[in-house]
């Protein structure tokens, strides 16, 4: 057998010493078993390890690759959607338990933004030379305790007497509120049976009412919220771009947004089955989930999310600063174009200042940046009201919209990253064609959007009249006698003789209650109805042709939506210079949160109230809103949208304009480099063939 020739001259410790081009000598048998990468030798950089303080294995090493990066970005990405989109799943429950309007719960959807808009651009200065994957440890660590404080209010302040009242366990009160009583003349106090008048137990205040704890709680909740993914979006992100090869970041963009993508359905799927619970868990109640008055359990998802967020956290934080194969690039190109490594930048004022009016003079970044703000206010309403819209439109329980939202668009998102990933990764389109690619995705979302304002499923069947002051009158001559006050319950019930629908068997003009009928309360003796009889909840309505409708449009322009802003991310990462990256995310991020995120919520949500008819009451304050002008509610919202929308179009047809001249892919100048590596792969296979 040939002997092996010898191996090239050994350093100091006995290792192979470094040639000129940056290359060992040939690899030793040790070398072979044992990857450079994976030794513990002095000329390794110290910031390519893995692991925390001087807790650093070598079988640790492993882990620290790409690969491996991006299905945890991807997964602390699934964390951060699959959070908020259960937080948005549960908000008209919230609301309903907590007697809160939905312009307050956009508030608090915004608070998210206010915690992200003050630490973004902070966060993205400091951290574009510190070291970025304990940035986003550090987030994830402020999101588990963020998601600990949404879970508060209910450990604090439980089901609500509200949700109690309407259980077996509750006793005779139960039957009380149902007007399930055969018994007793119109003038017994019989709830919110006609010449009731209107009684009822006063409301359980020691939650403080709309404004009190619990909204508080929830508040600062979002802000921590927003904080934490803060760091995720700018650094995260800029680390991922800063250890791939330029050519392939969009498939490493795609691969982490496909894991972020099952967020939304898992946190709406969990918010399905959390909603089909009653909120407390011991009783048994005597409504089922299609009854407006039926409270889920809310809380249920806070716990898992916690601990999700915890495990996600430990694993990021032994991340090392750069992963190997990245730091030897960096090294081959510092060493084919003769220039020294990036030395760390001290961090001042001044130098935050620079970088800032460095980025702004780049008409490319403001155009795209503003663009994409225009985008997400035009759908920021639907992500956060979603399945309230779905509740008012179409008809669907709470549970059912939060499966539906979470589950009917993923596959078609899916299809729309993935297939322009592979897309731009092979045909390497301009900057100019991603351009114009987004405004054709504009104007399907526009028109979209427009349409959906003459989508319904008919006009209101409410009982009652427009009055004088724009309020909604419930009062007719058919229960004028009954003295329904202010605050009878909302308890709807139908008279399936005409099809109306009528906020109380008070306001019906019913005297009597029969006993259950088929499982159905059976009221009797109403005046407001033809034939004298209403059955309890609200009048069906057959929505299901225009909400298919509704599902296919909105599954359309997700495929569509997703597969455009690819292209503006890239552009908005290649339009600066490399070590201005992360701040230009930042400033993204910031405009973002400023102009759409923080915002948005709360017109959407103030739009929201303007379009209701009934309000609820607590604790003299008003409360959530029962019943909405449907008409209305569809074209305050999507009206608005597809303003927005058209204006990020025409910034869309701005940012083609600027980019004709934009590199987004690697320089012809690394060409030398990249022969340069095919060389190292080849004659490192040759050494281990040997």
């Amino acid at each position: 057998m040939a002997e092996r020739e010898p191996p090239a001259p050994a350093g100091a410790n006995g290792e192979a010493a470094p040639v000129a081009n940056g290359l060992t000598g040939r690899l030793t048998e040790a070398q072979i078993e044992s990857p450079p990468e994976l030794e513990d030798t002095p000329e390794q950089d110290p910031d390519t390890y893995c692991g925390f303080g001087g807790w650093r294995p070598a079988w640790l090493q492993r882990l620290a690759s790409k690969k491996v990066y991006v299905l945890l970005h991807g997964l602390i990405g699934f964390h951060q959607f699959a959070t908020g989109s259960y937080f948005v799943a549960t908000i008209s429950t919230m609301e309903k338990r907590f007697k809160i309007p939905s312009k307050t719960t956009g508030i608090i959807s915004s608070a998210w933004d206010i915690g992200s808009c003050g630490s973004v651009l902070i966060m993205g200065y400091l951290g574009r030379t510190g070291h970025k994957p304990r940035f986003v440890a550090v987030g994830m660590l402020l999101m588990s305790v963020a998601c600990f404080g949404r879970l508060l209010p209910h450990l604090l302040y439980g089901p609500g007497q509200d949700a109690l009242e309407l259980t077996k366990e509750y006793g005779d009160q139960g039957a009380i509120v149902l007007g399930n009583s055969s018994t007793g003349s119109a003038g017994d106090d019989r709830g919110s049976l006609c010449g009731g008048g209107g009684s009822r137990n006063e409301d359980d205040c020691s939650d403080g009412g709309s404004l009190g704890p619990p909204s508080i709680i929830l508040f600062v909740s979002s802000i921590l919220l927003g904080i934490g993914s803060s760091m995720y979006w700018t650094l995260g992100v800029a680390y991922l771009d800063d250890n791939t090869h330029k050519d392939k970041a969009p498939l490493t963009l795609a691969a982490t947004s496909c894991i972020r993508m099952l967020g939304p359905t898992i946190g709406f799927s969990l918010a399905s089955y959390a909603l089909s619970q009653y909120v407390d868990l011991d009783v048994t109640p005597l409504i089922d989930q299609d009854d407006p008055r039926w409270i889920g359990a809310w809380w249920i998802g806070y716990g898992p999310s916690v601990a999700l967020g915890l495990v996600l956290a430990a694993f990021m934080m032994l991340f090392p600063r750069q992963l190997p194969r990245a730091a030897e690039r960096r090294a081959r190109r510092a060493l084919l174009h003769s220039t020294p490594p990036p030395q760390k930048q001290k961090k001042s004022i001044e130098d935050f200042v620079v970088a800032l009016r460095r980025i702004l003079r780049s008409r490319v970044l403001l155009f795209n940046t503003l663009s994409g703000v225009c985008f997400m206010f035009g759908l920021i309403g639907y992500w956060t009201f979603m399945p309230k819209y779905m509740e008012t439109q179409y008809r669907q329980s709470a549970s059912r919209a939060s499966l539906i939202s979470g589950s009917v668009g993923l596959v078609f998102s899916g299809l729309g990253i993935a297939s322009s990933a592979i897309v731009i990764s092979k045909f390497k389109p301009r900057a100019r064609t991603l351009a114009a690619w987004s405004v054709c995705v504009e104007v399907v979302d526009v028109l979209g959007h427009f349409s959906w304002a003459f989508l319904n499923c008919g006009e209101p069947d409410l009982h009652g009249s427009v009055g004088g002051d724009g309020a909604w009158n419930l009062t007719a001559a058919c229960n004028a006698a009954c003295a329904c006050g202010p605050d009878v319950k909302y308890e709807p019930v139908c008279a399936l003789s005409s099809g109306t629908t009528f906020y109380s068997p008070c306001h019906a003009g019913c005297g009597a209650a029969q006993a259950l009928l088929n499982g159905t309360t059976m009221f009797s003796e109403c005046a407001c109805s033809p034939d004298g009889l209403v059955v309890d909840g609200p009048c069906p309505r057959d929505c299901a042709f225009n909400f298919g409708l509704f599902l296919a449009t909105q599954c359309l322009m997700r495929l569509l939506g997703s597969s455009g802003k690819a292209g503006n991310t890239l552009i908005q990462m290649r339009c600066v210079d490399e070590e201005d990256k992360s701040l230009a995310l930042a400033f993204g991020e910031f405009l973002f949160c400023a102009l759409a995120f923080l915002p948005g919520p709360i017109v959407y949500g103030s739009l929201l109230d303007a379009a209701c008819l009934v309000w609820g009451e607590m604790c003299g304050q008003t409360g959530n809103c029962w019943l909405y002008d449907d008409k209305q509610l569809r074209y305050y919202l999507n009206f608005t949208a597809s303003g927005a929308l058209f204006c990020g179009m025409a910034l869309d047809i701005a940012v083609w304009y600027s980019c004709k001249d934009l590199e987004i892919y690697e320089k012809e100048d690394y060409k030398g480099e990249n022969k340069m590596q095919e060389s190292e792969e080849a004659e490192a296979f040759l050494e281990k063939m040997l």
